[in-house]
């Protein structure tokens, strides 16, 4: 014999209902196996003590246990009973399915579901938000189990696009090396007809017509040169050296080799 005290979800301002185990039982304080009492009807929220009116209610049933409707007489029970009125019933709280499932177990089969882990899992498995879970469980289970196959037949669509993709990417690398070596070649390129490159190179040509000519009147002094050898060397070395120079004044006076930087 055990009570079952449910907390509306307002408590305390709404009483609690509290239902006896078992049931079906015949007692001026149960009605539907509810307790009824004028503790609860009268339920104060800042007065009332629910461990309190659990005791009494406990002290009630202790005193006069309830017995089972088929057990005696309905008129006799009340009267046994004093003929009692019973107070107003107080309103239910919904029930879980879980609870309802549990209320129509009688007293050995709720001790058995507490001892007997088999008979308990059988009970768990059958109750119907365990059953939708489960259901919902599958489903999901399943759903993932199509997505599955349908990447693994997609396999070989994958391992062919990353080749091509591994194949492309060492493609690109090769091109890339070429086109960085044909750039290469095409700046050394620009660079021996930049405007720096053009101006040094005709110094320096200036520079050597200059040296060619007076290392031809230095060889005619020495005596290694004859009159007409020299006239005719030192006058082409010096008429390619003015033609140089002449270039070169030019260019710096009209500003026609202006840097390049890159």
């Amino acid at each position: 014999t055990f009570l079952l005290i449910n907390l509306p979800p307002h408590f305390p301002e709404e009483p609690p209902v509290i239902t006896f185990s078992p049931t079906n039982m015949r007692h001026p304080w149960l009605e539907s196996d509810v307790v009824v009492c004028d503790a609860l009807s009268n339920w104060q929220p800042q007065q009332s003590n629910l461990g309190m009116l659990v005791k009494e209610i406990y002290k009630e049933f202790t005193t006069r246990p309830p017995v089972k409707k088929s057990m005696i007489n309905d008129t006799k029970s009340e009267e046994g009973y004093g003929h009692r009125p019973l107070p107003p019933i107080p309103p239910m709280m919904p029930s879980n399915p879980e609870y309802a499932a549990i209320s129509k177990l009688s007293p050995e089969e709720v001790e058995e579901l507490l001892y007997n882990e088999t008979a308990f899992e059988l009970f768990f498995y059958n109750l119907e938000r365990v059953k939708n879970l489960k259901t919902f469980h599958e489903d999901l289970r399943n759903g993932n189990e199509m997505l599955a196959h349908k990447n693994l037949s997609r396999e070989d669509e994958l391992i062919k696009l990353r080749s091509e993709v591994v194949n492309s990417h060492l493609k690109y690398k090769a091109d890339k090396q070429d086109f960085e070596a044909k750039e290469k070649l095409q700046q050394e390129a620009f660079n021996r007809f930049s405007s720096s490159t053009v101006l040094t190179r005709l110094k320096a040509s200036v520079y050597e017509s200059d040296e060619l000519s007076e290392s031809v009147a230095q060889s005619f002094l020495d005596g290694n040169l004859n009159n007409e050898s020299f006239v005719k060397q030192f006058r082409e070395f010096r008429k390619v050296y003015h033609l140089r120079a002449s270039k070169l004044e030019k260019a710096q006076r009209d500003n026609l080799f202006i840097p390049a930087y890159y």
